[in-house]
C-alpha cells in the first residue's frame, strides 16, 4: 500500500469521526438555518470565536471554593452609560464568596445571624468583582443576595456609616451611573486639596478618565458662575443635573473666591 493510498484510506475512515463535534453542529445551523450556504469560510470564524467565547465564560481555571459562586460582571475598564444596552457592554467572569468559612465560624462563636452579616457580605462581593476587573451593579447584589435592590442599597449605606472613608466599589460609582453626586464631589474636594488624578481614582475606585472629567465639568461650572450665571442656565449649558450644579457652586463658595460678574442678560448687554 503506497502512503498516498494510505493517507486516503485513513482520511477516509477517521475524518468524519474527528468532525462529530460542536464545531460541525453549529456550521449545519449557520448554513442550513441562517443564509451562510455559500459562506463556509465566514461561518467557520464565526463559529471558532464563539466557541472561544464560551471558553472564556465558562473558566476551567476557576476553583470555586465551597460557599462561592461564578457570576458575569461589567468590566472595570467599559465606557458606559445610561442606556447603554448590556449587550454591548464587555463582561467578564468572577467568582464571589456567598459565604464563607470565617462568616459561619462567626455566626456559630458570636451568635450572630446571617441577616447581621449580608451588609459585609455585599460588600465583600462587590470588592472580589472590582479586583477581578469587573464591576457589579447594585441589583446583582440584590439578586445574589436574594433580596430587594432597595435593600441591597440599605446594606452598602449601613457599611459605610461605619466605614465613612472607605469607597465601596460598584457601578454607580465606577462607570458614573449613581443617582447622587457624592464621588462626583469627593474627587473635586480631592482635586483642590492638590492630590494628583491617579492618587484620587485610587481613593475612591474610579477610573482615572472619570476624575479628569468631574474636573472639567467643574472648571465649567466655576467659569460660568464666575460670570454670574444662573444654576438652571449652568446646568443647561453644561448638560449636568442642577442640583449637582448647585454642589458645585457650594464647593466653589468654599474654597474659590469669586467675584461674579454680571448677568450679560440682565444689565442688556
Amino acid at each position: 500500500m503506497s502512503d498516498k493510498f494510505a493517507r486516503a484510506s485513513y482520511k477516509a475512515t477517521y475524518g468524519p469521526l474527528a468532525d462529530k463535534n460542536l464545531h460541525s453542529v453549529l456550521k449545519r445551523e449557520l448554513m442550513e438555518q441562517f443564509g451562510f450556504e455559500s459562506m463556509g469560510l465566514i461561518a467557520d470564524c464565526l463559529i471558532e470565536r464563539f466557541l472561544e467565547i464560551v471558553d472564556e465564560f465558562s473558566p476551567e481555571n476557576v476553583r470555586l471554593l465551597p460557599g462561592q459562586m461564578l457570576w458575569l460582571a461589567v468590566a472595570r475598564d467599559e465606557k458606559c452609560g445610561y442606556g447603554k444596552p448590556m449587550y454591548r457592554c464587555r463582561l467578564v467572569p468572577v467568582a464571589l464568596t456567598v459565604i464563607s468559612s470565617e462568616d459561619l465560624r462567626r455566626m456559630a462563636e458570636q451568635r450572630l445571624s446571617l441577616m447581621e452579616l449580608r451588609s459585609e457580605i455585599a460588600v465583600r462581593i462587590l470588592k472580589e468583582a472590582h479586583d477581578q476587573g469587573g464591576v457589579l451593579a447594585l441589583s446583582d447584589v440584590a439578586v445574589i443576595l436574594g433580596i430587594h435592590s432597595r435593600h441591597a442599597r440599605d446594606l452598602i449605606d449601613e457599611y459605610k456609616q461605619s466605614h465613612p472613608e472607605e469607597m465601596v466599589p460598584h457601578r454607580g460609582n465606577i462607570h458614573d451611573l449613581g443617582p447622587t453626586c457624592t464621588h462626583k464631589l469627593q474627587a473635586i474636594e480631592l482635586k483642590l486639596s492638590g492630590m494628583l488624578t491617579r492618587e484620587i481614582a485610587s481613593r475612591i475606585h474610579h477610573d482615572p478618565s472619570n476624575v479628569d472629567r468631574y474636573q472639567v465639568d467643574f472648571e465649567r461650572v466655576y467659569e460660568l458662575h464666575k460670570d454670574g450665571r444662573r444654576p438652571e442656565q449652568i446646568s443647561f449649558v453644561c448638560q449636568l443635573s442642577v442640583s449637582l450644579v448647585k454642589e458645585y457652586i457650594a464647593l466653589i463658595d468654599k474654597h474659590i473666591v469669586t467675584e461674579p460678574s454680571p448677568d450679560p442678560a440682565l444689565t442688556g448687554s
